[in-house]
């Protein structure tokens, strides 16, 4: 199993992510968790991770300082900010670090399952071990169908709303350009093979991960914060796109749980 040493100074969002790891049945095992560097340094002396989970805003030292050390002591293991800062200059550090990836907090579950398991293919292909190849080939989409059954095209575009959910700018026009197709065959496409049309199916997981920060354990996420992380330009409009398709507000979603 592949080692994770948690290094964040909340207690809670530590607890948050060994139970989101432990669920993800990723064959990953976390040896351990720190609050502050000096706690870190000691556990990986120790346990020797494969992969460091690093909060950037950390007293005394920052996780970008602490990376840094990591990097140095440990060539070979992978790190992945998790940052509550959304400032370009950390991100340019991080990047210069050659961190595996930089997620910004409230991070949705289903965002930090793709990131572990997007690492977990990377290891298996650095230390060559053979992975079961047929998981992804048989995963079920929203209709029940296998994925080899949906043109491909279809795909490419679920994979890019999924991966830009968040992106405010995102379109049917932008990704009919993107993708050199017809804007209105593209969605009457993935209405016919998703039930889904374009914009129905960008709503779909925009709600999906605010219902995933709602229900999140790890920290009382700021309502505008989700609006904002899911890709909605206002509180106001994700609160109405929220009722309408839920039949009930953000909040009393969060209320009721």
């Amino acid at each position: 199993m592949w080692k994770v040493l948690i290094v964040d100074d909340e207690p809670k969002i530590r607890r948050g992510l060994r139970k989101w790891i432990e669920e993800f049945n990723l064959n990953y095992k976390v040896i351990g968790e720190a609050n502050n560097y000096t706690e870190a340094l000691k556990i990986a002396e120790k346990e020797k991770p494969d992969v460091f989970l690093v909060d950037i805003n950390m007293p005394k030292v920052n996780g970008l300082d602490l990376t840094r050390q990591l990097k140095n002591k440990y060539p070979r293991a992978y790190t992945i900010i998790i940052s509550g800062y959304d400032d370009f200059e950390y991100a340019r550090q991080a990047l210069k670090l050659q961190v595996f990836d930089y997620l910004l907090k409230p991070v949705p579950k289903t965002d930090f399952y793709h990131i572990m398991k997007t690492l977990r293919e990377k290891l298996y292909l650095e230390y060559n071990i053979v992975n079961d190849i047929n998981e992804d080939l048989n995963k079920i989409n929203v209709l029940g169908k296998q994925e080899k059954d949906v043109p491909a095209i279809v795909l490419r575009v679920k994979e890019y709303i999924d991966n830009n959910y968040s992106d405010p700018e995102l379109t049917l026009l932008r990704a009919a350009n993107l993708f050199n197709i017809n804007k209105t065959y593209l969605s009457k496409l993935m209405k016919e093979q998703l039930g889904y049309s374009f914009t129905e199916y960008m709503t779909e997981v925009r709600i999906s991960r605010a219902k995933e920060l709602l229900n999140t354990e790890i920290s009382q996420v700021k309502m505008y914060e989700i609006a904002k992380k899911v890709g909605f330009r206002s509180q106001h409009y994700f609160s109405r796109v929220f009722k309408n398709n839920e039949g009930i507000s953000p909040l009393e979603f969060r209320n009721k749980l």
